[in-house]
């Protein structure tokens, strides 16, 4: 698996070591968080800020992963257990992401459900992630570029770089 940088509104955060963090109003049907889970699941910052709608975080859950996330989630809400699932985003720029969610549903003063709050981390899954670092992309064209003018040590600077920078430069 790859990872990603996501860029926020002052530094770049690598989403193996970045957590998201959201809390959900039941009551109101809005959730509340932070960049990071912005990012994973592609909605607009802003918008999580103010609190968006349920349905609008859940629908890019992947199509096979939902009927198992959704029930998940009723589960933890019905029993106030914790929860931990991991699975599959369709982000809108089209990468993979893996998403692994833990968390509880609190209880109000009446003990009824009323806020679901938790953290998920994420990894970008497959090729795509790896060609989102610009300076691997680079590196990968110089070494074509070497290779068919045959500078050997052009070539063999270029692959350590790639290897530096967790990629392998294909024969």
């Amino acid at each position: 698996m790859g990872t990603s940088t996501y860029m926020g509104r002052d530094k770049g955060v690598d989403l193996k070591d970045a957590v998201g963090f959201f809390s959900w109003d039941l009551n109101e049907n809005k959730v509340f968080a932070d960049s990071v889970f912005a990012y994973i699941y592609g909605i607009p910052p802003h918008e999580l800020e103010i609190g968006a709608p349920i349905e609008q975080v859940i629908k890019h859950v992947a199509e096979d992963d939902m009927p198992r996330v959704a029930k998940a989630l009723h589960e933890t809400i019905v029993s106030g257990k914790p929860c931990f699932q991991t699975y599959r985003i369709s982000h809108p720029t089209g990468k993979s992401i893996v998403v692994t969610g833990q968390g509880r549903c609190l209880r109000n003063g009446d003990g009824m459900p009323s806020i679901y709050t938790g953290l998920v981390t994420a990894e970008e899954n497959g090729a795509k992630a790896q060609e989102a670092d610009p300076l691997a992309s680079h590196c990968m064209e110089a070494l074509k570029l070497a290779k068919r003018r045959r500078h050997a040590l052009a070539e063999r600077y270029l692959t350590s770089a790639l290897g530096a920078l967790g990629r392998r430069a294909d024969n």
